[in-house]
């Protein structure tokens, strides 16, 4: 980790701009001192808020607002400013520039290069993340307190966060059976594909992700389109569904292309936590998201408290208290 912080240190350049290397292996060029932050790619504002930095937060996307009271209200309490600061995922240049942000943090594959492009004609810096491994979301806990001039707290979260992903790996990588997952994105024909982050955490939770074998159905998208026949050969022993899938997890018991499938009969259909965001996209409550689905394909089998583990992590990354009982309540427990 040490020398992966060193690789990220700024260098100064003769008019006192400073460069690090973003997760698309491009050098991005920043003033001196970064006070301003605009954040599209939805993952960063967590490490951001997490990093003490909500003041330096001018605009963001929110993959999906958070729903529940309790979230709401923490959420509150940590940037009061959060709804006026909300942007969709890609906002007019113009839009950007109004906000006059001294570097914006965007998706290396939503976004790319290209946009990264249209912003630097505007005197712009876009740093691009791709943390779909939990390595490289690790990573861009460091390179973006690099970029705010934060880095140890950064490396510390990075550490914490590493080491409770070891805990849960540890634990899940003995399973004796390892169910069928299928992890739905958008819409109930959507799975996701490759080697996405949400497949990443099934396997790592002792789960099989069964979209994992296919690619993307385009560019700029995670998730394949499967097919009816593909469903039925599948016969997934368990369904995860998103927080923010436009389908319910009632839909899947109702819809006659799942209605037969193992994990409908089981009643192995899922609905995936959030609380400032959903568990399974990349940002440091993925690794909640770890926990809790490894303790759902196997309960027991981490020998960890999920309702424990949650207060702890929100007291250690945003120095939130939850109230236990709060907790439990939210989960189901």
């Amino acid at each position: 980790m040490r020398s992966l912080l060193l690789a990220l240190v700024f260098a100064v350049g003769a008019v006192g701009q400073q460069a690090v290397t973003d997760q698309a292996g491009r050098e991005v060029h920043l003033p001196p001192r970064v006070a301003r932050v605009v954040d599209l790619h939805g993952g960063a504002k967590w490490v951001i808020y997490a990093l003490g930095a909500a003041d330096l937060l001018v605009g963001a996307y929110f993959v999906t607002p958070p729903t529940e009271p309790l979230a709401q209200a923490t959420l509150a309490a940590l940037d009061p400013r959060h709804a006026e600061k909300e942007l969709p995922i890609i906002p007019s240049v113009e839009a950007i520039v109004s906000l006059r942000p001294d570097v914006v943090f965007a998706s290396s594959v939503v976004h790319g290069e290209a946009f990264a492009a249209l912003l630097a004609e505007v005197g712009i810096p876009t740093v691009l993340l791709f943390p779909e491994t939990l390595e490289l979301l690790e990573e861009s806990f460091v390179l973006i307190g690099a970029v705010l001039g934060r880095e140890e707290r950064a490396v510390r979260l990075a550490a914490r966060f590493r080491e409770m992903v070891e805990e849960v790996k540890a634990a899940a990588g003995g399973v004796a059976h390892r169910p069928e997952v299928y992890f739905a994105a958008y819409y109930p024909l959507n799975i996701y594909a490759g080697d996405v982050i949400q497949n990443v955490i099934t396997e790592l939770a002792g789960g099989v992700p069964l979209g994992k074998e296919f690619a993307p159905y385009r560019a700029g998208a995670f998730w394949y389109r499967a097919n009816v026949e593909q469903v039925v050969l599948w016969d997934p022993e368990v369904i995860i569904v998103p927080s923010y899938s436009r389908a319910s997890r009632e839909d899947f018991f109702s819809d006659p292309i799942f209605s037969g499938t193992r994990a409908v009969k089981a009643g192995q259909v899922l609905r995936f936590p959030s609380f400032f965001g959903p568990w399974d996209t990349p940002s440091p409550e993925v690794v909640l998201g770890l926990l809790w689905l490894a303790e759902a394909l196997h309960p027991g089998a981490t020998g960890l408290d999920l309702v424990t583990e949650v207060v702890r992590f929100y007291r250690e990354f945003y120095g939130c208290e939850l109230a236990p009982d709060a907790v439990a309540a939210m989960l189901g427990r």
